[in-house]
């Protein structure tokens, strides 16, 4: 037979918590704000190796050498990726170079159109 919880077995305690006053809360706000403007996702793995060379590997691409070339080169220099990881982290920075933030075009205002006095 199932027990039924009664109200005071709750596991939240509202009593106990800490209320946050507005001047908290904007201080709070401020700080978040500016460690979200400043957040950058950490890389993982072969894209951590990868990433500083990126301007490297994209001009390599540029000029038409394959990822397996790619791969071949950066194997002489003692980095192991595959020819998939090459073209994976080419593919990636394509589309974030792409994606790359523009200036908003200025809005042109639109002005009431006054119609004629028979039209209306």
């Amino acid at each position: 037979m199932q027990s039924r919880r009664r109200v005071s077995e709750n596991p939240i305690k509202l009593k106990s918590q800490k209320i946050m006053n507005p001047i908290n809360i904007e201080d709070t706000k401020q700080q978040l704000r500016e460690f979200v403007k400043s957040y950058q996702r950490p890389l993982h793995g072969k894209f951590a190796i990868l990433s500083p060379l990126r301007d490297e590997l994209i001009e390599l691409d540029a000029k038409g050498a394959k990822s397996a070339d790619i791969a071949a080169i950066l194997a002489q220099f003692q980095i192991t990726v595959s020819k998939d990881t090459v073209a994976r982290f080419l593919r990636i920075e394509k589309q974030n170079e792409r994606k790359k933030p523009t200036t908003p075009t200025a809005r042109k205002t639109m002005l009431p159109r006054i119609l004629p006095p028979n039209q209306k």
